[in-house]
């Protein structure tokens, strides 16, 4: 059970908030970790090593196409068209 943060830099205005905020999901047994955007903008690849090695599983890490939403990691088949 792990919760993963991004953060933006109002959070560098709300620590205490924050902090305060994750208690709840800590005492019901959940392991909180955070990352500023930036760094998950810049190398989400450290990121997801660190998430993966939190959750004691081994890492992978596949390119994603650069092109539509991102949410796809191969390509779509060609639809067929009418003759």
């Amino acid at each position: 059970m792990l919760v993963v943060e991004i953060d933006g830099g109002s959070h560098d205005e709300t620590t205490a908030k924050d902090i305060h905020r994750q208690e709840d999901p800590r005492r019901l047994g959940w392991t909180v970790i955070r990352f500023r955007d930036k760094d998950a903008e810049n190398d989400a690849e450290s990121d997801g090593r660190a998430i993966a090695n939190k959750l004691g599983i081994p890492y992978g890490f596949k390119r994603r196409l650069a092109t539509g939403s991102g949410m796809r990691s191969v390509r779509a088949p060609k639809k067929k068209t009418p003759n």
